[in-house]
């Protein structure tokens, strides 16, 4: 957020740097961020029915079906807060992806349950274990109808205002 940025000249005296080279750190950061987020706007429709096929795929618990919905490429970040247990660097790849995410599944156990909700102001998801939440998970998915991106959110404090009832 612009209004809380520290100037430049703060941050170039505490890193021992000029504010040029700071700068220049800041631009190079914001292209990094600006790359990997998603190009593309996906029809709400389509990245609903991606989501619904996701679901789907996991839901049956075999590994080449999840596989065959994610992109080659997929990323998925997980945040625990330091609370609970997450993945401590991004998984990435559809094959690593979906194992992690049977993993999950399997430790969690059969009384699970994933609810569609509107996540970031699209189709994502709830995951609750007997009403209460697990995590809530951001989907993005691309024109092809594959997912892209999972953001896995697990930490408690972001999950309070979270109900397990709510759908939509």
């Amino acid at each position: 957020c612009r209004t809380h940025a520290v100037p430049f000249d703060e941050v170039a005296e505490t890193l021992g740097r000029t504010p040029a080279a700071v700068r220049q750190l800041a631009s190079r950061a914001r292209r990094h961020v600006a790359a990997r987020a998603p190009r593309v706007d996906v029809d709400p429709r389509d990245h609903r029915r991606a989501v619904d096929a996701f679901v789907h795929a996991a839901g049956t618990g075999d590994l080449a079906s999840l596989i065959a919905v994610l992109d080659p490429a997929v990323r998925l970040v997980s945040d625990g807060g330091g609370l609970v247990s997450a993945a401590r660097r991004p998984v990435v790849g559809a094959d690593h992806v979906a194992r992690f995410l049977l993993g999950i599944a399997a430790k969690v156990g059969p009384g699970f349950r994933v609810d569609p909700r509107r996540i970031n102001g699209s189709a994502g998801l709830v995951v609750v274990d007997d009403e209460t939440v697990l995590g809530v998970m951001s989907i993005v998915a691309d024109t092809t109808g594959r997912v892209v991106r999972i953001d896995l959110i697990r930490t408690p404090e972001k999950l309070r205002s979270v109900r397990a009832n709510a759908t939509g």
